[in-house]
């Protein structure tokens, strides 16, 4: 068995493995972003020149995130995917980070504590629906206001991730909204994926603005969708807001965990959903 970094014509495994997972989020746009972002990071297991599993380690100024972690089942239960996570843990700690996150499958936990990694809170998933309505304090998002957003996001996340904000502003615009009131207050992204739409980074600086505003203006954009929304447990009023709404169903979670000292990636209680895992 060997590991390499990956190649654009390895997108039709990505795509089988996450279809065969029933991941609903993650869509040939994802892995596409993830190449284009960094594809030393980006890797993929083989056996006698077949693919068998696949990882993505992604790094940001000040640390890095794990995810896409998956061994074809037929390979499952000997050791691939410690060999994967080893080998992309040595990627980001060859680029002097010092500090890893991911969001660990529970029954993948034990694995990732061997590793040395240590669970912060629980990940939680919502998905459901909410009711569109128009609201003249929320607008587009336009590329003028990246400089005032990308400022203020890298302040709630904890860390610059201004190339996948970018480009997801760029590939899905309809998605993408801001309350601007003399000032950035609010803002809301979303990527498609299989007949739901990933909200986050979803992010409101005070009290006086009503995050679920944000919300239905994504919902008006895509009606025919389910919204799947990641919150960290730890932030009491988003996950009190979200669990509230009796449309949203909360789904299995998962778990918050870093290698090496918590930065406090993702780690605002005005953050409502962080994102995606490529991006925390």
């Amino acid at each position: 068995m060997t590991i390499r970094t990956a190649r654009p014509d390895d997108l039709d495994f990505f795509i089988s493995c996450v279809t065969l997972e029933g991941w609903l989020s993650e869509t040939r746009a994802s892995f596409e972003t993830f190449l284009a972002h960094d594809p030393k990071g980006c890797f993929v297991a083989e056996q006698e020149g077949q693919a068998i599993g696949m990882i993505v380690a992604t790094p940001y100024d000040t640390c890095g995130f794990l995810g896409e972690l998956i061994v074809v089942p037929e390979h499952r239960g000997h050791g691939l995917g410690r060999q994967l996570m080893e080998h992309a843990i040595g990627y980001l700690q060859s680029k002097g980070i010092k500090s890893i996150y991911l969001d660990g499958d529970t029954p993948a936990v034990p694995l990732y504590e061997r590793l040395g990694f240590r669970v912060i809170c629980k990940s939680l998933r919502f998905l459901g629906r909410i009711e569109s309505a128009p609201d003249d304090s929320v607008r587009p998002m336009t590329h003028t206001d990246l400089d005032k957003f990308l400022k203020l996001d890298r302040t709630a996340f904890g860390a610059d991730r201004s190339f996948f904000i970018k480009r997801r502003l760029q590939t899905f615009p309809n998605l993408c909204h801001v309350i601007d009131d003399a000032g950035l207050l609010g803002y809301v992204m979303g990527q498609p994926g299989h007949g739901v739409v990933t909200v986050g980074p979803w992010y409101v600086q005070n009290d006086l603005v009503d995050p679920l505003s944000l919300l239905r203006a994504i919902a008006a954009n895509a009606p025919e969708a389910k919204l799947r929304a990641g919150v960290l447990e730890a932030f009491e009023y988003p996950v009190a807001l979200m669990r509230s709404m009796h449309a949203f169903a909360e789904t299995e979670p998962s778990w918050r965990m870093v290698l090496g000292p918590d930065i406090g990636l993702g780690a605002s209680e005005r953050l409502y959903a962080v994102g995606s895992p490529a991006t925390g």
